[in-house]
C-alpha cells in the first residue's frame, strides 16, 4: 500500500473534521451575494470573518488531503500542531506531508502524537505504516495494537462513522495466535497520552497561523442623560 493510498484513506476519517468545517467555509459567500445586516443596517461579519483561524485550519488540512503540501500547507500545520492536544488534525496531516515527502521517520513521529490522544485517523494510519515498516520498524503486533485502538474508537462510532474494513484486513492471517493474543494486551491496557511541545518553530511558521477575527460590532446602547434643570 503506498503512501498515496493511506492519505486517500484517511479523507474518511479528516471529513469528521471537515464536515463541521464545511459550514464555516460556505458562509464565506460570492463577492456578489448579498451581506446579512442588523437591524442597525451594519453587515454582519461571517462565521469565517469571525472565527479564521477555524476557517484556516480546516483548509489546510483539506489541502494536505488532496496532497497539496506546498511550503505554505506546511508551515501552516506545523503551526497548528505545535499547539498540542486539540489539533490532532494538524498533526495527522503534517505527518502525512512528511511521508509524502519522504521524510517517514518525522512523518511517523506526528501521527504517533496524535494516535497516542486517541485520535482515530492517526491510529489507523499508524498500523499501516507497522505493517509496511515505513518510518518505523516493521511490527505487526504494534500494528494489530493500533488496528484495534482505531476499529474500537468510542469518538469514530459515536459519529457513526465506520471503520475502513481495510485495517482489519491487512491482519488478517497475518499474526500467530500469540502475537494476536499480545496485541490485544497492548490495545487493553492502552491509555490516552497528550503531546506538548518543549520548543517552539521559528517565526515564519509561529506567524502563519496567527490571524485576528473581524467581532461584531458593539451593540449601541443608548445613554441616559440626567434631565435638564433649564
Amino acid at each position: 500500500m503506498s503512501v498515496c493510498n493511506i492519505q486517500l484513506g484517511s479523507r474518511v476519517g479528516l471529513l469528521v473534521i471537515l464536515c463541521a468545517a464545511a459550514f464555516t467555509l460556505t458562509a464565506c459567500g460570492g463577492s456578489g451575494s448579498a451581506r446579512k445586516r442588523d437591524s442597525d443596517g451594519r453587515i454582519v461579519p461571517t462565521l469565517a470573518e469571525q472565527d479564521p483561524s477555524g476557517t484556516l485550519y480546516a483548509s489546510a488540512i483539506s489541502r494536505a488531503t488532496s496532497g497539496d503540501c506546498d511550503d505554505n500547507t506546511m508551515n501552516v500545520l506545523t503551526c497548528f500542531a505545535y499547539r498540542g492536544h486539540g489539533y490532532e488534525g494538524a498533526q495527522t496531516a503534517l505527518g502525512q506531508c512528511h511521508i509524502a515527502a519522504g521524510d517517514a521517520a518525522e512523518g511517523a513521529e506526528w501521527i504517533r502524537r496524535a494516535a497516542e490522544s486517541g485520535w482515530a485517523d492517526a491510529q489507523k494510519v499508524m498500523a499501516l505504516l507497522y505493517v509496511r515498516g515505513e518510518g518505523v520498524e516493521q511490527n505487526p503486533v504494534e500494528g494489530a495494537k493500533w488496528a484495534r485502538l482505531y476499529t474500537r474508537n468510542a469518538r469514530l462510532l459515536a459519529l457513526g462513522v465506520q471503520p475502513d474494513p481495510a485495517v482489519r484486513e491487512a491482519f488478517n492471517n497475518t499474526l500467530t495466535r500469540e502475537e494476536s493474543a499480545r496485541s490485544e494486551q497492548l490495545a487493553s491496557s492502552w491509555v490516552p497520552s497528550y503531546w506538548s511541545a518543549t520548543s517552539e518553530p521559528d517565526q515564519d511558521v509561529l506567524r502563519s497561523c496567527v490571524v485576528e477575527g473581524r467581532r461584531p460590532a458593539p451593540t449601541r446602547r443608548d445613554i441616559p442623560t440626567a434631565p435638564t434643570p433649564y
